[in-house]
């Protein structure tokens, strides 16, 4: 008769990342349903062979005869952003817009090999490790996404990134289990405008970003190293450092976007560089019961973006939002001091022709906690 049983899960997930991102970026918090379960955890324990290829190389030692796994996962982007503008005379203005994206798949194989009587271990992956997909639309209300040549106007982007491993461990002591995996990454992304370095200017200085919306490939291969050491009989320790992976650049067919350019809609090419980061994971895990249906794990995660192209670079794009460009804030300092200017010519025309005055009138937010409630006539409780 066969057997069925649920593992209950417990799991401390610690990460730490370098500015400016936070926990693992625009990467997936885990990998099939047990890593996921476990909050990404699972540097030192062997959890399935989909953890092991995308954690731990070393970890594909604790199979006996073969192991296959294959699993879906589903996700949607749902941030909201909040856009705060303070331009002096004008006051202050604030607008929030929300993605529309759709529901994305990402898919996972994975397969380790041991044979019971040697130390050797081989696995093989095709495990869908980043992406992120956004939506968002054109908003006047908004200066970052006012219709161009104010803001971006629409910003959609789409990517994504599988990992492909090919790994060896050896049982060095009964305790002690090194490994390395070589791997392939192959990616897609696309990003309608690119905020780019590549946008035409006209006559007045200002800029228009070009298309970049069509999906394009890219390729990129890096090593992964680790080690698991069983400290006591319940207790081990691991812990693994993935290279960086320097991604050939993306090319896209795009055309001129300035509309009074001579040239605007004949063809052009564009291309940005989007890389990987280096990263170092380490953790604990422990069997806290002889029949191994109750593990904890607890793991630490450096992810370094500082100086990764498309990333930790000026211009960068995380988890499909520009967070911040150079050459885009200046514009926005541009537009808001010519605004502010007309704003106070036309103050003070209209009070050249002897229209009435009043004193700026100021406009009041309502913004309620968990706790408080609206009795419709601009109180709380």
């Amino acid at each position: 008769m066969r057997r069925f049983s649920v593992t209950l899960v417990l799991c401390v997930a610690l990460a730490v990342a370098s500015t400016p991102a936070f926990a693992q970026g625009h990467m997936l918090h885990g990998v099939g349903p047990i890593n996921s379960a476990m909050g990404g955890a699972g540097t030192s324990l062997p959890e399935d062979s989909l953890a092991a290829l995308n954690l731990n190389p070393a970890l594909i030692t604790s199979v006996q005869g073969n192991q296959i796994s294959f699993t879906s996962e589903f996700f949607k982007d749902n941030i909201k952003i909040l856009t705060t503008l303070n331009g002096g005379y004008s006051g202050q203005a604030t607008s929030g817009i929300e993605n529309s994206s759709v529901l994305h798949v990402v898919p996972a194989f994975g397969w380790m090999l041991r044979d019971p009587h040697k130390k050797l271990a081989i696995g093989f992956g095709l495990i869908g490790l980043a992406g992120f997909g956004t939506d968002y639309p054109e908003s006047q209300a908004s200066i970052l996404f006012a219709q161009p040549p104010q803001g971006f106007g629409r910003i959609y982007t789409d990517f994504r990134e599988t990992k492909i491993p090919v790994a060896f461990a050896l049982q060095v002591t009964p305790k002690l289990s090194i490994g390395a995996s070589f791997n392939v990454y192959f990616s897609e992304f696309a990003v309608a405008p690119l905020p780019y370095k590549v946008f035409d200017v006209d006559a007045s200085g200002n800029r228009f970003y070009p298309e970049a919306g069509k999906m394009t490939p890219s390729w990129a291969v890096g090593g992964q190293f680790g080690f698991n050491y069983q400290a006591t009989s319940k207790a081990t320790i691991g812990a693994s450092f993935t290279t960086p992976q320097n991604f050939r650049k993306y090319v896209w067919n795009s055309t001129y976007a300035d509309p009074g350019n001579p040239n605007f809609g004949q063809a052009r090419t564009v291309e940005f560089d989007l890389d990987g980061p280096m990263s170092f994971t380490f953790g604990t895990g422990m069997q806290l019961d002889q029949k191994k249906k109750t593990q904890l794990a607890i793991d630490g995660m450096f992810v370094k973006y500082t100086g990764v192209n498309g990333f930790g670079s000026p211009g960068g794009i995380v988890d499909g939002i520009v967070y911040y460009d150079i050459d885009h804030d200046a514009q926005m300092r541009k537009y808001i001091t010519t605004e502010r200017n007309r704003l106070i010519q036309k103050l003070v025309g209209e009070k050249r022709t002897g229209a009435a005055m009043a004193p700026a009138t100021p406009s009041l937010q309502i913004v309620l906690s968990c706790r408080d409630e609206d009795d419709g006539d601009g109180s709380t409780n």
